[in-house]
């Protein structure tokens, strides 16, 4: 399906003289934990890596995981987070054009009240959102926090999917053992973008299914779900910023814009991730994916400048 990438290649921000901080996409994580600090910045550092202009990530305090972000990157705007207070993430949302939540999220109490009216706000102020992890973790305790918006991205793992199927059956009343296909999860959370993650990749909305199977590779090291959430997410804003900036534009794609972003980032991770296999064999982690981005965007997209 190379004429996805064929649609999204326009939706790549152009880079000229005139364009100033931000134009390129402002992008925020929420995320991280004490036990976690290195999936907000997997995913932080592939926005960036990719190409928006800013990013967010707003972690907690506790365990010093604010701190250690901070000494990661000094590209990377880090907000230490205080006692899990959405207040204090909430005011930054009407700045971003996307949010991804839960990369290293964790599973306390306190992580997920604080996510949960994170979500709630964004979904208020119709700010794209994309959920991985721990987040999907928590809308499963609570399917109405993100039942009927469309412009929500689900990236589910395996044992994910199986949690969001289960949930989902019990709140349309299936009581049968069958695991859920992703179009009928889609389809009862309101038509919402589902990105299966496997061997191959199933993108749907419920209406219509794509599936990313390019070659990818046999390593699963920890942190390649972060690096696609961060992907997708800046894609996701590319998608919407040209839209928005070309709305008198006649032409309208054949697929929806989250299913097209999801799949350009799903074949940029799986052509980095051979690339970096190759090179590393066994020994690959996520550090030499991220490190084969630049070079792999433009192969993958190489008329975008």
């Amino acid at each position: 399906m190379t004429h996805l990438i064929d649609l999204f290649k326009p939706m790549i921000p152009s880079l000229l003289n005139n364009l100033h901080k931000g134009q390129s996409g402002r992008i925020a994580i929420m995320g991280g934990s004490k036990e976690y600090t290195g999936a907000p910045y997997f995913s932080g550092i592939s926005s960036l890596k990719i190409g928006s202009d800013i990013c967010h990530i707003f972690a907690p305090t506790e365990g010093g995981t604010a701190t250690a972000l901070k000494t990661m990157s000094p590209d990377l705007i880090v907000h230490p987070i205080e006692k899990n207070d959405p207040s204090d993430i909430i005011p930054w949302l009407l700045s971003l054009h996307v949010i991804v939540v839960g990369p290293g999220l964790g599973r306390s109490s306190g992580a997920w009240s604080c996510a949960s009216e994170v979500i709630k706000a964004a979904r208020n102020i119709n700010l794209p959102i994309v959920l991985d992890g721990d987040a999907l973790r928590l809308i499963c305790d609570n399917l109405d926090i993100i039942k009927g918006y469309d412009k929500a991205i689900l990236t589910p793992n395996f044992v994910e999917f199986k949690s969001l199927s289960d949930s989902v059956k019990k709140m349309i009343g299936d009581t049968s053992n069958n695991l859920l296909k992703p179009e009928q999860i889609a389809t009862s959370l309101g038509n919402i973008t589902i990105v299966q993650k496997g061997k191959e990749d199933i993108i749907t909305d419920g209406n219509q299914i794509v599936v990313c199977d390019n070659e990818c590779m046999p390593r699963r090291c920890g942190g390649q779900g972060d690096i696609l959430a961060g992907t997708i997410g800046t894609m996701y804003a590319w998608s919407h910023l040209y839209y928005k900036y070309n709305s008198n534009t006649d032409d309208k794609p054949e697929y929806p814009i989250s299913i097209i972003s999801a799949y350009a980032a799903c074949s940029l991770l799986r052509h980095c991730s051979n690339k970096a296999y190759q090179i590393s064999k066994r020994s690959t982690v996520s550090m030499d994916i991220i490190n084969q981005i630049p070079n792999g965007f433009e192969s993958l997209f190489p008329e975008s400048k």
